[in-house]
């Protein structure tokens, strides 16, 4: 059940997205599919870049990686970031949507990261 939630949330997103402001409202303008592009992949790049850098000519990943990644594919940090930028902006940020709709995709076909085997994916307290 869990990811056929996500997956129809991932697809209201796209609705939302491309249909609904694309096509009905048109309001959404195609020169900006780019950004939202971009966004899509804020998840991985906040996650994945650190990661690399941090273990660059090792095989093994820091013992951080599944807890940063997490954080990045994570609704709540997305909705905060969402909320706050929007009300900086002064109106919706539309193209954050995306950043949803990469975690919502994620959580759908089932892939999240955790920590290895006798590891855990938070610091410890």
């Amino acid at each position: 059940m869990y990811r056929a939630e996500h997956g129809a949330a991932t697809i209201a997103i796209l609705l939302l997205l491309f249909g609904w402001r694309g096509y009905v409202l048109r309001d959404f303008p195609w020169s900006s599919v780019a950004l939202v592009v971009f966004r899509s992949i804020w998840p991985d790049l906040a996650a994945f870049v650190p990661i690399g850098i941090a273990s660059r000519g090792s095989r093994k990943w820091p013992s951080w990686g599944p807890t940063i990644y997490n954080a990045a594919h994570s609704l709540l940090l997305w909705g905060v970031v969402f909320v706050l930028w929007s009300l900086l902006a002064g109106e919706i940020e539309w193209p954050l949507l995306a950043w949803a709709g990469h975690i919502t995709a994620d959580r759908a076909s089932g892939y999240y990261l955790g920590a290895p085997k006798g590891e855990t994916a938070f610091p410890p307290a």
